[in-house]
């Protein structure tokens, strides 16, 4: 039986399966020393499809939707900030309109 694994973005911290994650070494050949997360089921069931994420792979992705985040969040600030100096002209406007027309009405 081949199963494709489910890709979870970031660093887990739960498996679909609703258990909680574990981070172990890998102790191959391929992979000496690199660690892991695993879901706590996966390890004794290897034929379903559990939770494993390589660490920094992991972080990788996390630093990724961070970067991404900031540069929604900058885009955002320079509009409300272009909102704002829009608004203060207006009151300026506005201001500078209710100030001529009391003086004309005083004056006149």
């Amino acid at each position: 039986m081949t199963s494709q694994r489910r890709t979870f973005d970031g660093i887990p911290s739960r498996c679909w399966c609703g258990k909680g994650i574990v981070t172990y070494v890998s102790k191959t050949d391929e992979n000496p020393y690199r660690r892991f997360y695993r879901c706590k089921l996966g390890l004794k069931r290897k034929k379903e499809d559990h939770l494993f994420k390589w660490v920094d792979e992991a972080m990788f992705d996390e630093l990724r939707r961070i970067d991404a985040q900031q540069a929604i969040t900058e885009e955002e600030i320079e509009n409300l900030k272009k909102c704002l100096k829009k608004a203060d002209e207006r009151v300026d406007v506005g201001c500078i309109g209710i100030i001529q027309w009391l003086f004309e009405r005083v004056c006149n």
